[in-house]
Order: C-alpha cells, then sequence, then structure tokens
C-alpha cells in the first residue's frame, strides 16, 4: 500500500500545497512541456506529500464538464470534417457582403464569433484564412487580407467565451470551481458578457479600428493562400468554398449540433450527457472515423481539465486557499471591485504573453480563495478570470486563433496599435458587466 510522505513535523501541509503550486505556476509560465503533464505532476505532488486524498489526482475524469468538453471536441471535430464550415463560407462568398471590405468584415468577424462559442477557434480561423485569401485575390483592390486577418482572430478568441466549451480556459476554470465544492458553470453563464463584448468588438473594428488599419497597416498585401500569385477564377480558397457539394453527413454533423444546442439551452438533457449523445450520433453515423477522431482528439485539453481538478483539490484540502486568501486582503484590503479588477488587469496582461489556458489554471484557484476568505460569491471572480483570459488580442502570443493571423504579414506593433485600445476597453467591460449579471453577494 502507497502511503504518504508525511512532512507534517517540518512543515504545514498548506505550506508543502503553496510550494507545490508556486512551482506548477512557474512550469505553467515557462510552458516547457505540455499544460496537461504539469498538471498531472503538480496533482500526483500534492496527493503523495498528504494535501489531499489520491483519488482525487483522477477524480476530474468523472465530472460533468470534462465529459461535456471530451464530447463536444468530437461534434466539432464532425463540423469541419463534412463540410459545415465550407457550408458557411460558401454562403459568404455568394452574399452581397462580399462586395464591400467593412460589410465584409463585420460579416465574417460576427460569424467567427458566434461560431468559435461551439467550435475550435483554432480550426475555424485555419479554415477561413483561404477563404478570405481567395476572396481578397478575386476582387483586387477591394479587399485585403491585412485588414480582415486580425479581426477574424479578434472575434474567433472573443466570440469563444460566449460557451462552456468555446474556448479550453472555461471549462478548466468550471472544473477547478466544482472541485473546490461549489456547482460547475452554466453553459452559457459567460455569454451575458461575452456577447456584449463581441458586439463591441465588431463596433470597433468597423470605425475607429478600421481607420487605424488603413493608418497603420501600410505594408504591401501579401497572398495567405498558398504564397503564389493568382488571379480572379484561379483563386484557390474562392474556388474550394464555391465548389463544395453538401453530403448526408454534411447535414447529420448539422442537425447533431443543433440538438446539442436545443438541448443546451432549454435544459432538456444534462449538459454532459447532450455533448456525449452528439459524439455518439457522429461517430455511429460515420460523419467521421473513430480512430482518427481519437488520434485528431485535443487531449491535452481533456487532460489539463481533469488534472486541473487535483490542484484545487489541493489547494482546498490543504488549506492554501486559505492562506491565500489571507494574504491578499492583508496587503489589498477586502474591497471586492479592487479586488475584481485587479483578478481582471492581471489576467488579461498574462494572458497576452502566455497561454490562455496555464493563466486560467493559475487564477482560478486563487481567487476562489480569496472570494470565499472575504464572503464574497466566487462565482462572479471565476467568471471574470475565465472572460479575460480570452481577451488575449493585443498581441499574437496568448491565443492560437491571434497567431495564425500573422500570415498577413503583421508585425508585432501591428498587433499593439490595433489590439491595445479594444483590450482595453473589453477589460473595463469584463469589471463592471459581470458584477451586473453575477453580484459580489455570496451565494445561499
Amino acid at each position: 500500500m502507497v502511503k504518504m510522505i508525511d512532512l507534517s513535523g517540518f512543515i504545514a501541509t498548506e505550506y508543502v500545497a503553496l510550494i507545490i503550486i508556486g512551482l506548477t505556476l512557474v512550469a505553467f509560465v515557462l510552458d516547457r512541456i505540455p499544460l496537461a503533464i504539469t498538471a498531472l505532476c503538480s496533482s500526483l505532488l500534492l496527493a503523495l506529500f498528504g494535501t489531499m486524498e489520491f483519488k482525487k489526482v483522477y477524480s476530474g475524469f468523472a465530472t460533468p464538464v470534462t465529459l461535456l468538453v471530451f464530447g463536444m471536441l468530437i461534434v466539432g471535430y464532425a463540423l469541419f470534417e463534412t463540410g459545415v464550415v465550407k457550408v458557411l463560407g460558401s454562403w459568404i462568398l455568394r452574399s452581397r457582403f462580399a462586395r464591400n471590405e467593412k460589410s465584409l468584415l463585420a460579416v465574417m468577424m460576427l460569424v467567427a464569433g458566434v461560431a468559435s462559442a461551439f467550435l475550435s477557434n483554432t480550426a475555424l480561423v485555419a479554415t477561413f484564412i483561404p477563404l478570405i485569401g481567395g476572396m481578397v485575390a478575386a476582387a483586387p483592390g477591394r479587399l485585403s487580407n491585412k485588414n480582415l486577418l486580425m479581426p477574424l482572430g479578434m472575434a474567433a478568441s472573443v466570440g469563444g467565451t460566449i460557451s462552456l466549451v468555446g474556448s479550453t480556459s472555461q471549462p478548466v476554470a468550471s472544473s477547478i470551481l466544482e472541485e473546490s465544492g461549489y456547482g460547475g458553470l452554466g453553459m452559457f453563464s459567460f455569454a451575458y458578457v461575452a456577447i456584449p463584448a463581441l458586439i463591441v468588438l465588431i463596433l470597433y473594428c468597423v470605425t475607429i479600428g478600421y481607420k487605424v488599419m488603413e493608418k497603420s497597416f501600410t505594408f504591401a498585401d501579401v497572398n495567405v493562400v498558398g504564397g503564389g500569385t493568382f488571379e480572379g477564377s484561379d483563386a484557390p480558397g474562392a474556388e474550394e468554398f464555391e465548389n463544395f457539394k453538401p453530403t448526408v453527413h454534411t447535414w447529420i454533423a448539422t442537425a447533431t449540433l443543433l440538438f446539442c444546442v436545443v438541448s443546451f439551452v432549454t435544459g432538456l438533457l444534462p449538459i454532459e450527457i447532450t455533448a456525449l449523445i452528439g459524439a455518439a450520433v457522429v461517430l455511429i453515423t460515420g460523419c467521421v472515423d473513430f480512430k482518427k477522431t481519437m488520434a485528431q482528439l485535443d487531449w491535452n485539453t481533456v487532460l489539463l481539465i481533469a488534472f486541473a481538478q487535483g490542484i484545487a483539490a489541493g489547494m482546498n484540502d490543504s488549506g492554501a486557499g486559505q492562506k491565500i486568501s489571507e494574504l491578499s486582503v492583508q496587503i489589498v484590503g477586502d474591497n471586492l471591485w479592487m479586488l475584481l479588477a485587479i483578478a481582471v488587469i492581471v489576467t488579461v496582461v498574462l494572458t497576452n504573453i502566455m497561454s490562455n489556458t496555464a493563466v486560467a489554471a493559475m487564477m482560478t484557484p486563487i481567487f476562489i480563495g480569496i472570494a470565499v476568505g472575504v464572503g464574497a460569491n466566487p462565482y462572479t471572480f471565476v467568471l471574470a478570470i475565465a472572460l479575460a483570459s480570452n481577451m488575449s488580442i493585443a498581441t499574437p502570443i496568448g491565443g492560437t486563433a491571434m497567431s495564425q493571423t500573422l500570415v498577413a504579414g503583421y508585425s508585432f506593433r501591428d498587433y499593439l496599435r490595433l489590439g491595445v485600445p479594444i483590450t482595453a476597453l473589453l477589460t473595463i467591460l469584463v469589471i463592471i458587466l459581470t458584477p451586473m449579471f453575477f453580484p459580489f453577494e455570496m451565494l445561499p
């Protein structure tokens, strides 16, 4: 029988947990090994040194949020494999919106933002880059990649916060909250703040932001489809979308997504059961191949969500969270608005220079402890942190959706010019709106 390593005679359990968690944060920041492996090692150490029970290392695999993400990753993969996203692209390509850059920009951002609530924003941006490249090549002088791609990445990043499964940071934050003894977040809890944020972003990009792009993006536009040159009907991106013909599997995948959305909204079934049914349908009907799907699945996300709950358990069970709370209150006081502002601003800054998932995993357990310590509602802080962790739109570093837009030829300074003003505005929006929908008062 494996026994815990007892250091209680030398150092209190809560300090052991703080040391392990401190090392975990350093590993997250350095990002030298996969985040999921860091979370696994941290959970194992926390259990081995007696800060929590061994079973809590793996208990996260049976939680609703882990199963929800697992199921929806499979459904999302089916939507790309069966061409559902190409159907959307084809509609945009044939519409009158494609004739004017500003109107196309608004539509592309809206579609990308809403679609990212249910699909991988990384895969979505990768799919839409050739579509935009094809339209630009087919309409020289009217459209440009440099004025369309960066806003597309921004919309995909911010839109990913509309639902619980839109980005990895939300389920990570929700799973940590649940492991800390509170209920998980709802499927659309984030939408109350995320939808206004997406609208503000779109309005900014077609008004003030568009002027910034016209003034600052003075470099020559580049071809983002294949690296060569082409004209009119020879544009491969446009041709691929125009010639795509939906199949039976396309419509099955579409119907599966609609079923999931209806069930999420109405509460017809538990959200994790809905997601698992959706995954079963697209696998059984042959929309995607099982072996290929398992090989392509984002296991790093699934494992991180499961093992991050072990980190939360270690903080909670050892008393480390309480220690952090007490120290924080001594430093900044118990002003709830000040604490929330610190949580959001620090998260936004960090998520622009490192993985947003790692930031959410770092910040969530800390501020759950702080919120409970001052008698506030932890949901308010967790929601704000999850939202803020997706505001990584001032640099191409924090979010993959933004990194992909580098193909348009932007410099780091170009991202700052367009992204810093709207990032500041969205940060203020998160600080103000989150307590309006999820008040600071502690839930009964």
